[in-house]
């Protein structure tokens, strides 16, 4: 009988709601994808909805948002991870012109309890693990039991600071 009656639904429904996941992502298989996980959730599940129309356009447009913002955060995570990679040797200043070690040495303190003072606790501890001990971002966030994006987040305080401090230092 449930089958029957998802089966007229989707016979009935299916042109709209393809329409709307079109309108919304601009991508004919990723649109398919979405219709078919509503449809998927429905059988599924044992109660069927009041007003089906109005749960199954709502569905299809709430599926719709989080994937455009779970590729909108996927996307700023690969560009600040591309641009962190790229900008590697740079975060990681090395001796300049006729600085020994011992300056160096001194001077990267100096850099630590500067960070020590004005990071929270987490934000120093991702800086530490990505920065002295040279963790890839998924260790750093199995490690800590946060995601990825929040170490990114995390990185991004820290060198907000880092900046902050060389600004002190012209």
């Amino acid at each position: 009988m449930k089958e029957i009656e998802i089966e007229r639904l989707f016979r009935q429904h299916y042109d709209r709601m393809i329409r709307l996941a079109r309108t919304m992502l601009y991508d004919d298989e990723e649109s398919r994808d979405v219709v078919s996980e509503v449809f998927a959730t429905l059988v599924k599940t044992d109660i069927m909805p009041k007003n089906v129309e109005s749960y199954l356009i709502t569905s299809v447009k709430n599926r719709c948002l989080n994937l455009l913002e779970h590729k909108e955060v996927r996307a700023r995570f690969e560009q600040a991870y591309t641009a962190e990679k790229t900008s590697d040797s740079a975060n990681q200043e090395p001796l300049t012109y006729g600085e020994t070690e011992p300056a160096y040495a001194e001077r990267w303190e100096r850099l630590m309890e500067y960070a020590r003072r004005n990071m929270t606790g987490q934000t120093l501890m991702v800086f530490q693990m990505r920065h002295l001990q040279g963790m890839k971002y998924q260790d750093i966030a199995n490690e800590l039991s946060i995601s990825k994006v929040m170490v990114y987040k995390h990185l991004t305080k820290a060198m907000t600071t880092i900046k902050e401090y060389k600004q002190e230092k012209r």
